[in-house]
């Protein structure tokens, strides 16, 4: 009987937990830029859970793949609204305000993807330079 309190409050503290992580999921869904996608996936797990918050908070384990998704997901829309630009010059301005303001969380947390998407932002800005 002695082990009723402790599990009840461990047992509310995982639904706590659980409840925030969920809520983190949505917000990470409808995240703008890469750098509030990956600064909202940053929960904090309290020290005593963190042994068993995998096993025991299921929606803990997938906001990683979630981040990672959402994050290529922003990347591709921002690729793709440089291929909408018509002009090289404006395309060229926008991609240096999406490099300075949203891509350094990109090339810190996804060296390849960064690099991948550095290389199809230069080619889409030199086909519109050759037009």
């Amino acid at each position: 009987m002695a082990h009723e309190p402790d599990s009840s409050a461990l047992a509310e503290e995982i639904a706590k937990l659980e409840d925030l992580c969920q809520k983190t999921a949505q917000a990470i869904a409808s995240a703008r830029s890469v750098r509030e996608a990956v600064a909202l996936a940053d929960v904090e797990v309290p020290h005593h859970l963190r042994a068993i918050a995998r096993v025991k908070v299921p929606s803990l384990g997938r906001l990683a793949r979630q981040t990672n998704l959402r994050v290529e997901e922003i990347v591709k829309d921002q690729l793709s609204s440089l291929t909408f630009e018509r002009s090289d010059i404006v395309a060229s301005r926008e991609f240096d305000r999406i490099k300075a303001v949203d891509w350094h969380v990109l090339r810190v947390n996804y060296p390849e993807l960064y690099a991948k998407a550095l290389r199809e932002a230069n080619l889409i800005i030199e086909r519109k330079r050759k037009r």
